[in-house]
């Protein structure tokens, strides 16, 4: 198994010189297999029609090379994967709500979970007000192609055995910086490749121990999605 960060450029992000899609791939041992890659995936997004169509693209574009291709991946994405309930009832069916005295407690603009973080003290962006929304769609799209099942709230599983999961590397370096401690390369990097190299090692830590993440709790809304962040070791 071999464990992908992403973190999601807009699906015209080639216009955009300052954030790109950037992928990073590490193998068991936290080890970078191949190169980082940066620029835009919109095309493989498009063209993934099931799990090894995706991966294929994935390793060719990170040089990563004698991988079987029935090797499953854990891809750990930075982007929301799903709107607030809220809003999608309000856009539907006109149906509203109540809001919060807060902006952050307004459940048209977030959806359960990132309030949630909000009473962590973590101010979390917004699908539907920040300009996230072009990277949420483009990852979505990716997972509807791809990963087929849910496997729990916030991920997703593939044919193969392969997993998707939504992360925050911003939450994850606040909550547990000790577990993310960048090579020199890394550090070096465009701040794109730090994020995703952050989701792969978070893919990594979901896959060998996930006892160590935040789990969903009940009354989270399924549709709401979840973050998954390491706490501190």
């Amino acid at each position: 198994m071999l464990f992908v960060g992403w973190d999601v450029g807009g699906w015209n992000c080639d216009k955009n010189s300052t954030s790109r899609d950037a992928l990073i791939v590490l193998d068991r041992r936290g080890v970078v297999q191949g190169i980082p890659w940066r620029g835009n995936l919109a095309r493989v997004v498009l063209a993934s029609y099931n799990i090894n169509e995706f991966k294929q693209a994935v390793f060719s574009k990170c040089k990563v090379e004698n991988i079987s291709g029935d090797c499953p991946i854990v891809l750990a994405i930075d982007a929301p994967l799903a709107f607030p309930e809220a809003f999608l009832r309000l856009q539907s069916r006109r149906v509203a709500v109540n809001l919060g005295q807060r902006s952050v407690e307004n459940p048209y603009l977030y959806r359960f979970t990132e309030r949630r973080l909000s009473l962590e003290g973590h101010t979390p962006l917004s699908a539907v007000k920040d300009m996230i929304g072009s990277q949420a769609t483009k990852a979505m799209h990716l997972i509807a192609c791809v990963f087929e099942n849910d496997a729990g709230i916030g991920v997703w599983e593939a044919a193969d055995g392969s997993f998707a999961l939504e992360t925050y590397p911003a939450l994850c370096r606040k909550r547990a910086p000790e577990r993310f401690v960048e090579s020199r390369d890394i550090a070096r990097a465009k701040p794109d490749i730090a994020d995703a190299w952050v989701c792969a090692a978070v893919a990594r830590i979901y896959a060998m121990n996930g006892s160590l993440l935040e789990h969903p709790v009940p009354e989270a809304p399924r549709s709401e999605g979840w973050i998954w962040a390491p706490r501190k070791a």
